[in-house]
């Protein structure tokens, strides 16, 4: 018997055919041409084993980041390092684990990688008042209290990104702290933190970085690590199994790392559409969370449309579109959904079906 496991997460077109795939947030300019050829070259080497350490792919991503190799640990996608770092967080047999602090609602698998390490999760809520943005309030908690924070920035769902001051202040008070920057490149400031200082004055924190959403490699899965506490990289690292970035993929990310035009080129484009979106959608009477990422957060309220306020995501994937259904986001509930900022083509069919679903 096959063993079906849920997916929480958007991008699930193998249980859904649709024409228009909008849960997934990957760069809509697709994969750049030197990562497709790298991949494809990279097909003669499969029969080899691929170097554990990454050595090459680090030395690629340290000249693009600023930092030490020394300073980066790869894996097979950022969900692998997210378990990996929850794993590092164990304490020692026989002591209590403390609990994880999370900014919610955010990325499930923080809390699916925190339970498979038998750490627990505490929640620090978003308030919708504030328009789900991070506040300087989270600083009057007592940080002794937890194992770790995780923030992610900008934040999925929300899509909106957190003070570059706060994060340093959150650093500041010595918590571990776990920094999901994957999609930081596909906003309009993409240096705001200046990675490579942050993490060398804050031993205590870990940035994690993908080429999943900016290259649209959801599929080749290669994602990495920053930190200047390199015994705290190695604890992770040895969670993780041998060989567990393949040839292909660490072939498709040096070619990657070298693609920093493009990408900025096409954040462009993806700028200019998300903001095209949100004025649409919030014309239709939509609330919408202005996100600074190639996502938006949506809540569709009641009384809209023919159908009840939950109902929009099924109706239009009836249509052939896919969105992210939010509700089962902890934070969130009925009514929420996420859609990615795709080509202008495919983005004029969705506004199309939502108004129609709306008039």
């Amino acid at each position: 018997m096959l063993l079906n496991r849920p997916n929480p997460h958007g991008g699930d077109i193998y249980k859904n055919r649709v024409k228009l795939d909008f849960s997934a947030n990957v760069n809509p300019a697709g994969m750049p041409e030197a990562v497709r050829d790298a991949l494809i070259r990279s097909a003669d080497r499969a029969s080899v084993y691929p170097d554990p350490s990454c050595s090459a792919l680090r030395e690629a991503v340290g000249a693009a980041e600023g930092v030490s190799p020394d300073e980066i640990l790869c894996g097979c996608g950022a969900a692998e390092l997210i378990y990996s770092y929850a794993y590092a967080l164990m304490p020692e047999r026989g002591v209590p684990a403390l609990p994880a602090l999370l900014v919610s609602p955010t990325f499930s698998e923080y809390r699916t990688a925190l339970e498979a390490a038998g750490i627990g999760a505490e929640d620090f809520f978003l308030k919708e008042s504030d328009g789900f943005r991070l506040t300087e309030e989270i600083l009057e908690l007592d940080f002794s209290r937890y194992s770790a924070l995780f923030l992610c920035s900008p934040n999925n769902p929300t899509g909106l990104a957190v003070p570059p001051s706060l994060v340093r202040k959150l650093a500041e008070a010595g918590i571990r702290m776990f920094l999901d920057c994957c999609f930081l490149d596909l906003t309009d400031d993409p240096e705001r933190y200046d990675l490579p200082a942050l993490i060398r004055d804050f031993p205590n924190l870990t940035v994690l970085r993908a080429f999943t959403k900016s290259y649209a490699m959801a599929g080749v899965r290669l994602g990495y690590a920053l930190s200047s506490d390199t015994a705290f990289l190695t604890a992770m690292s040895g969670k993780a199994p041998c060989w567990n970035v393949s040839t292909m993929a660490q072939e498709a990310g040096i070619a990657a790392a070298g693609c920093g035009s493009w990408l900025r080129e096409s954040v462009k484009t993806i700028t200019r559409e998300r903001t095209r979106l949100y004025d649409a959608l919030t014309g239709l009477g939509l609330f919408v969370v202005p996100g600074e990422a190639n996502f938006l957060l949506i809540w569709a309220g009641r009384g809209i449309g023919s159908g009840r306020a939950d109902d929009l995501p099924r109706r239009l994937l009836c249509a052939g579109i896919l969105v992210r259904d939010c509700s089962n986001y902890v934070g969130l509930g009925p009514g929420w959904f996420r859609i990615a900022v795709r080509t202008p083509e495919e983005n004029d069919a969705l506004l199309t079906a939502v108004g129609e679903e709306l008039s």
